[in-house]
């Protein structure tokens, strides 16, 4: 029963980690395509939930913040939903930002 447990807990680690991985090289995939749309693009309101991609990608780059805190207690992290909109102004600096992480 032990070995199982252990076996399990690390599928996984290691289920997690590649999700993360995945993760990663999607978000710089989008983040750079995001960044290359005329700004007027990148903001125009479209109908979604949050109205254009800079918003969208602004609720992306806020959750992985607040989670990255809540699972590390590391990093910055906006306190509410309520605080973290517009966290970015420009898609350059989203991009930057969220690639880092």
């Amino acid at each position: 029963m032990r070995r199982e447990v252990g076996s399990e807990l690390a599928n996984m680690k290691t289920h997690f980690v590649m999700m993360a991985k995945y993760n990663a090289w999607a978000n710089v995939r989008l983040f750079r395509m995001a960044a290359a749309l005329r700004d007027e693009l990148y903001r125009k309101e479209v109908g979604a939930y949050f109205k254009s991609l800079h918003g969208t990608l602004n609720h992306l780059l806020a959750a992985d913040r607040i989670w990255m805190r809540r699972l590390t207690q590391v990093g910055d992290a906006p306190d509410c939903w309520a605080s973290a909109s517009l966290i970015h102004s420009i898609c350059s600096s989203c991009c930057a930002s969220r690639a880092s992480r």
